[in-house]
């Protein structure tokens, strides 16, 4: 047992020298160190250098504190003319439904866009019910804009599980 265990503790150190061990490293903007009864603890602030990799695939933000942007989508002018319509099921697994009232007029246009503001999918409101389809999307959350006449008139936040 002494043996085995011996030759398992050399073999662990022997191999620390190849690894190379780096600490963590960065340039913020402010930090703080505190103590008390229950222990210590230190924080950092803000990130302020990062590197940022883009491709035709995608973007890769490398750092240790990344950004959570939101985008709102709420400049409609005249909250008072917004149509009374409905939207279902929400949160979805698969589609949602855009449900107008039958007194509504059809001259609306539907913009779904993903949480960066990136237009997804565009649809003609040509019924009183129009679906659209996020079968294809991951789960995640998404903005659907009502447009009339190209100006946004209603916002739904939709969650895709």
């Amino acid at each position: 047992m002494n043996i085995i265990l011996k030759t398992l503790i050399s073999l662990i150190f022997a191999g620390f020298p190849m690894t190379g061990l780096f600490a963590q490293q960065d340039i913020i903007s402010t930090s703080a160190n505190s103590a008390g009864s229950g222990g210590t603890a230190s924080w950092s602030v803000g990130t302020i250098a990062f590197s940022l990799y883009s491709s035709g695939s995608g973007t890769i933000t490398e750092g240790s504190q990344q950004p959570y942007e939101i985008f709102i989508f709420d400049e409609v002018e005249n909250h008072n003319m917004a149509p009374e319509c409905t939207v279902f099921p929400n949160p979805s697994t698969g589609k949602v439904t855009i449900k107008f009232p039958r007194s509504s007029p059809l001259n609306f246009t539907s913009c779904l866009y993903n949480l960066e503001g990136i237009p997804l999918s565009t649809a003609i409101i040509d019924s009183q019910e129009t679906i659209i389809p996020m079968d294809d999307l991951k789960p995640a959350t998404y903005f659907l804009v009502i447009l009339e006449n190209e100006k946004p008139v209603k916002n739904f936040k939709i969650i895709k599980r």
